[in-house]
């Protein structure tokens, strides 16, 4: 059935319209089409517009779920790698420093997910506001990932430092038993 779609050629004036709801011209596809199709029969009452919806978003809620257990399995791999490099810190430092160690690895895994999506993607998406208002402005995953990745500089820093403070630390206690 898919490759049926595929095939379809998508309407200039349904094209147009996809374009005023705000859809972005790189997300218009025939699948596109057809879904907000579908919708508006469904709006409509079409009992099997409507059931083939609520199908589409059961099926959609699977997905996030299987999305959500892999981004888990991510960062919990992401804190053993941070956690391994970390070996100098006693377990009491580490226990009080978990939580700080979780976020980094949240924002570890997350910008490398944002990175790959972004080269994926690109940069810049098309806008259309109106009838003559159209260009290209940053897409919402670009400016997502300027602000984590000054996040995750931060905590970095602040990693960096404890690291530091640790091994400093350490070393006065050699000098002090000298």
């Amino acid at each position: 059935m898919k490759k049926k779609i595929d095939k379809i050629p998508i309407p200039d004036s349904v094209y147009n319209q996809l374009l005023d709801f705000g859809i972005p011209a790189n997300e218009i596809n025939n699948e596109t089409a057809l879904t907000v199709s579908l919708y508006l029969q469904a709006m409509k009452g079409n009992v099997s517009a409507i059931n083939e919806l609520k199908k589409e978003l059961a099926d959609q809620e699977e997905l996030k779920k299987e999305k959500i257990k892999d981004i888990s399995k991510d960062i919990i791999k992401e804190e053993k790698r941070i956690l391994a490099m970390l070996d100098k810190l006693t377990d009491q430092e580490k226990e009080i420093n978990k939580e700080f160690i979780h976020n980094i690895a949240f924002l570890s895994v997350n910008l490398n997910n944002l990175s790959q999506d972004i080269a994926k993607n690109g940069i810049k998406e098309k806008y259309k506001n109106g009838v003559n208002q159209y260009g290209y402005k940053d897409r919402t995953e670009v400016k997502t990932y300027n602000a984590m990745f000054k996040n995750y500089q931060s905590a970095m820093k602040q990693l960096n430092d404890l690291i530091l403070s640790h091994e400093n630390h350490d070393e006065e206690d050699e000098f002090d038993k000298f």
